[in-house]
């Protein structure tokens, strides 16, 4: 039976295209642990660190293989999935497509080595739609913040390289209400500023996007004490001068738009 372990959102395990429990909290911090580096042996010492962090149960070998051993149960009609313990160290494997945070960096690399921005767009795309919330969302211990962390960054970086994108392809228009938005997000990060401000200003909106950059210019010298960045600046020389014609929009069929994950 085919599985699809989720870890970008709630925690959650799809066997045959139907979700199963998968138990306790501390079980699920369990499958986490290992998925993040599937198919990769991960040492008895650092599983208890990632699970209870510097408080973990008087027996932790004990209530691991308890929770290994639900998990085996849980996942034991999944095809081509197995927990394996080796000397010292446990491994989940699997086909790292079945794991969406893997199958996320899968298509964000392959996006950047696209031979065309049009391809790139739509793989960047079908990378998003991974994205149901918060990675791990309800489960807590500081190597899963860290992780966390780490993984939303990944997740900016390919936004931003998606809205690059898109700009590239005369698409300013679909993206202002994404950009809007991560702009109201993040307000000091100075990429997502200028790529607003080039949205707004090859949509014929040039004065809304002065006004921007100028509301950005002084959040930053207020906040942080510094100027706009080479960025920045050159996104608003860009403004002082006419729109150059967009290129030609790329118009996508539905199967382009819709993709496969």
């Amino acid at each position: 039976m085919a599985v699809e372990i989720r870890l970008l959102g709630t925690v959650e395990a799809v066997l045959g295209g139907r979700r199963t429990d998968l138990g306790h909290a501390r079980q699920r911090c369990v499958l986490v642990a290992l998925a993040v580096e599937v198919n990769q042996p991960v040492a008895f010492d650092r599983l208890v660190t990632r699970v209870w962090g510097d408080r973990p149960p008087r027996r932790p070998r004990a209530a691991l293989y308890g929770y290994l051993y639900r998990l085996r149960r849980v996942l034991a009609d999944a095809e081509g999935v197995a927990l394996v313990r080796h000397t010292g160290c446990y491994e989940l494997v699997a086909d790292p497509d079945a794991v969406d945070l893997r199958r996320f960096e899968r298509l964000a690399d392959a996006a950047r080595r696209a031979g065309s921005d049009a391809e790139r767009l739509a793989l960047f795309d079908r990378a998003a739609r991974l994205w149901r919330g918060e990675p791990f969302a309800g489960l807590d211990t500081p190597w899963l913040s860290a992780t966390r962390a780490a993984v939303e960054q990944q997740r900016y970086l390919a936004e931003a390289e998606r809205t690059d994108t898109a700009l590239r392809l005369g698409l300013g228009a679909g993206e202002l209400a994404r950009l809007t938005a991560r702009a109201a997000d993040h307000p000091l990060d100075e990429r997502v500023a200028a790529q607003l401000l080039l949205a707004l200003h090859r949509t014929g909106r040039t004065g809304e996007a002065l006004a921007r950059y100028q509301l950005v210019r002084r959040l930053l010298a207020d906040e942080l004490g510094t100027d706009p960045g080479p960025a920045l600046r050159a996104a608003h020389r860009q403004l002082l001068q006419p729109p150059a014609d967009p290129p030609t929009p790329v118009h996508r069929s539905p199967v382009d738009a819709a993709g496969r994950s």
